[in-house]
């Protein structure tokens, strides 16, 4: 699936969306998540916000309270919605978490290569 950035880039404008991720289409709903906040902003192709109201629905709600479910923890971390969520950036809060003395464990998953 090709990434719908028109609807999230016009009603933000293309720098805030320095942190967000496409991550999918569904019921006519373009899904994008925030990767400090990791909450999602749902957006329909007019701009207009929802709400996830059950599995696989969607309840439209005003833009400015959907954006604030999304922005709110980014401010609680010092950030706004121009920072990016990058390599640089989880260097910084991993390097910030040990400092305080919390060991940071990644795990990576490299697919395997399957023939049928």
């Amino acid at each position: 699936m090709e990434a719908n950035w028109t609807p999230l880039e016009t009603r933000l404008g293309t720098l805030r969306c320095a942190g967000f991720m496409f991550m999918g289409r569904l019921n006519g709903i373009n899904q994008y998540k925030h990767g400090l906040s990791r909450r999602y902003l749902f957006l329909d192709d007019d701009g207009k916000a929802y709400e996830a109201a059950g599995r696989n629905e969607f309840r439209e709600i005003p833009f400015d309270e959907a954006l604030a479910r999304v922005e709110e923890p980014v401010k609680e971390l010092g950030e706004t919605l121009e920072t990016a969520y990058d390599d640089a950036y989880v260097g910084r809060k991993e390097a910030a978490l040990r400092a305080v003395g919390i060991e940071v464990l990644r795990i990576r998953i490299v697919p395997e290569d399957r023939v049928a």
